[in-house]
């Protein structure tokens, strides 16, 4: 399957598919995105006809899935891809690496953990953008497909730079290397990274002036356009090129304090919040960084079950594509702790602590080990014990376009240590009481409130299908009730009538009511 060009799909016989017209184009393309993840119907008619949606919406797309799935079944002995009904959802059943995206995004993080063997790195990276043929999905046209080739390309662009990065930290810098860096800098005239490494090729090739030249058009732009001058790290670089520094003539590749030598990408998977539009337009302000050099502080706060991480997750993937540094997620367990002396029981979306550790839950992670967690998710090598790690934080997180996810925090502390380092980036803290946070100034908090009961119908009839919840609305509204209108609450009410499609939602609605009696 091919989604890194013009989408297509051949099966054992190796002949391409047609996969129909645009929109069943569109939906074979949603799933082999999300392939081996289950996809509910409700997200595919958001993202196939947006805020407008005809009334047949749902029928059309249960033609658009059948059609698909006859058209997968007929291609080969079954075992390419499987197009399957799921909770309530489609799922697109395939090995990743059948799939061009999946397999760039597999090597691509295989490169990324050869952590300081360069050579390997880029010889991998190479391997991952040679799986691009063209413009993403190619053939589907869309706000959905617009949306999600525009993420796709800023994956390509983030590939691309780090594997200059190594070539030139190799010493590469033959006119095939160069004529890369030319052809990218021209479609990215403004990217201080793209620029920096056509400034670093054109120095070690000998044409000291062409990479002065280029600075000053960089210069020249960013104050004509936005009005800023070039990052610390690009003005560096060209005085270095200006004094002629040998140093800059060898290569030095591996992680150094003022540059991210990897880009994290650690949201969990996004869950579409239902009735949350108020609070996500009220985060979207908080993209630009605050003028003051600090970072944007964003607090999402509300008690246990009232849906803060899942309309945190949701909305740091709405505005991924704006932090190219990279995107991490903190996971920690705020809830119930005591005061952070303990060691740390952080994790990752996939609730993997740092080093493998065993985590004394009792207790709040100390903000040096938030810290830590950081700087290695970026790549950093972390200064032994001793070193002021707050002030060599600050350096290697200034200008770094990051955005971070604290996930549950316990004590201002585990965000304290993140200011005002990450200046140029986005702090995004959920936790069940904000007043732990009064010694931080200049925060913005959101305070989650239960779902109406429209959007709590709502929320039930994208997970179970409208036609069910019509068919009891006395049942839902009981089930409603019994959940007190909290969205994980609902969710668990509606992954068990998921698992028992045949079970009548009033005798759920029964079994509910006797437990909590």
């Amino acid at each position: 399957m091919k989604l890194l060009g013009p989408v297509e799909y051949r099966g054992t016989t190796e002949n391409q598919v047609d996969l129909g017209q645009n929109k069943q184009r569109c939906i074979f393309a949603m799933l082999a995105v999300h392939a081996n993840e289950v996809v509910m119907p409700d997200e595919l008619i958001n993202w196939t006809w947006e805020a407008d949606p005809p009334v047949s919406a749902r029928n059309m797309i249960h033609s658009y899935i059948s059609r698909l799935r006859s058209v997968l079944e007929g291609t080969g002995d079954g075992r390419e891809a499987v197009l399957r009904r799921r909770h309530g959802g489609y799922v697109l059943e395939t090995d990743p690496d059948a799939i061009d995206l999946h397999r760039f995004r597999r090597i691509v993080a295989s490169a990324r953990a050869a952590g300081a063997d360069t050579r390997t790195a880029t010889r991998l990276l190479r391997e991952a953008l040679g799986s691009w043929c063209g413009r993403p999905l190619g053939g589907v046209t869309g706000e959905w497909a617009a949306r999600t080739r525009s993420l796709l390309e800023q994956e390509r662009l983030s590939a691309l730079v780090e594997c200059h990065e190594g070539e030139l930290g190799l010493g590469g810098g033959n006119s095939a290397l160069l004529d890369e860096l030319h052809s990218l800098a021209a479609l990215y005239p403004e990217n201080e990274l793209v620029i920096r490494n056509l400034m670093t090729g054109l120095h070690r090739s000998g044409r000291r002036t062409e990479a002065i030249e280029t600075y000053e058009a960089l210069r020249r732009r960013l104050a004509d356009r936005l009005g800023v001058d070039p990052a610390r790290q690009t003005k560096a670089l060209y005085d270095t090129v200006l004094r002629a520094d040998p140093d800059l003539d060898l290569a030095t590749a591996g992680p150094r304090a003022d540059r991210a030598p990897s880009v994290p990408r650690q949201l969990p998977r996004s869950i579409r919040c239902v009735g949350r539009e108020q609070e996500l337009s009220m985060l979207d302000g908080s993209v630009t960084a605050a003028a003051d050099g600090r970072p944007v502080v964003r607090v999402v706060e509300g008690p246990p079950g009232i849906g803060k991480t899942a309309l945190a997750v949701q909305w740091a993937h709405r505005v991924a594509h704006r932090f190219p540094d990279g995107q991490i997620f903190v996971a920690l367990h705020g809830s119930g702790t005591q005061a952070p002396h303990g060691g740390p029981h952080m994790a990752g979306p996939a609730q993997r602590g740092p080093a493998g550790q065993v985590r004394d839950m009792r207790t709040a992670v100390p903000g040096h080990d938030v810290l830590r967690f950081v700087l290695r998710s970026l790549g950093v090598s972390v200064p032994p014990e001793g070193a002021d790690l707050v002030a060599f934080g600050r350096r290697a997180l200034k200008d770094l376009r990051v955005l971070v996810l604290l996930d549950d925090l316990a004590s201002a502390e585990q965000l304290e240590v993140l200011l005002p380092g990450l200046s140029a980036g986005v702090l995004l803290v959920t936790t069940r009481d904000a007043s732990r946070l009064t010694s931080v100034g200049g925060l913005r908090s959101i305070g989650l409130q239960k779902l109406s009961v429209r959007q709590a119908r709502r929320m039930l009839a994208g997970i179970l299908g409208e036609h069910r919840v019509e068919a009891e609305p006395g049942a839902v509204i009981r089930i409603i009730e019994l959940c007190d209108r909290f969205p994980r609450a609902l969710s668990a009410a509606a992954e068990q009538a998921l698992i028992r499609p045949r079970l009548p939602l009033t005798d759920l609605a029964a079994a509910m009511t006797a437990r909590s009696g």
